[in-house]
């Protein structure tokens, strides 16, 4: 960016401003990265038989034909893997990788918590302390090309952001995600997919939208 929009503001910091976000820097990133390690380590044929032998139980998904036939995994089927992934390499090899998995999950978790003191901060700083303890087996077995991921980085930042903005809850992307359906996806099936038409139409759309629901309003 030659000349970013916060250039001149005397008393901005826009490392402090970027605050985490868990669905996109952690189901969506790095529980996205383990589980394609996790893939390698295992296998996929292995991996996907332990994923259909997983017991049924209330809130956890069954994953009746595996995972590596997914595509596009949305944030929601990451959620519902990172909850048996642990279980699922259970056993193997290489232990170190179940205990990079275990760490990198414990910090997902704990980064979720409703409520933070210095307590939970801590184990925060431990969990993913170790996981860069451990990280290197994925380096070793071949499944990782390379762990330079700005998503990883970004972890270290998460207990100070907690301290100045509070939990994570309060500025997490998922929660208007679903908005994608509404001001996007909907706007753009109306339109007529032509790439030079499509933002115009896209902003008339919910222009038109917006005052057919403003007047609905006023006759209600």
């Amino acid at each position: 960016v030659p000349k970013p929009f916060w250039a001149d503001w005397e008393h901005a910091d826009i490392h402090r401003a970027i605050a985490p976000d868990i669905l996109h820097q952690l189901y969506q990133g790095m529980v996205k990265h383990l589980t394609a390690w996790a893939r390698h380590v295992v296998g996929d044929d292995e991996l996907d038989r332990r994923f259909k032998r997983a017991g049924l139980a209330h809130g956890l998904r069954h994953f009746s034909n595996g995972i590596s036939h997914l595509s596009r995994v949305s944030g929601t089927e990451h959620k519902a893997i990172a909850k048996q992934l642990v279980a699922c390499l259970a056993g193997v090899p290489e232990k170190d990788a179940v205990r990079a998995a275990r760490s990198l999950l414990d910090f997902t978790y704990i980064a979720q918590y409703s409520c933070h003191t210095d307590e939970t901060l801590k184990m925060m700083e431990t969990a993913l302390d170790e996981f860069h303890k451990h990280k290197d087996v994925f380096l070793n077995t071949g499944a990782a090309e390379s762990l330079d991921l700005p998503k990883l980085h970004s972890l270290v930042h998460y207990t100070a952001s907690i301290r100045l903005f509070g939990v994570t809850g309060g500025y997490n992307t998922e929660q208007t995600e679903r908005l994608h359906i509404d001001l996007a996806k909907r706007g753009y099936e109306a339109s007529n997919h032509r790439e030079q038409d499509i933002l115009p139409f896209m902003c008339s759309w919910l222009e038109r939208r917006e005052k057919m629901f403003r007047f609905a309003t006023y006759l209600a």
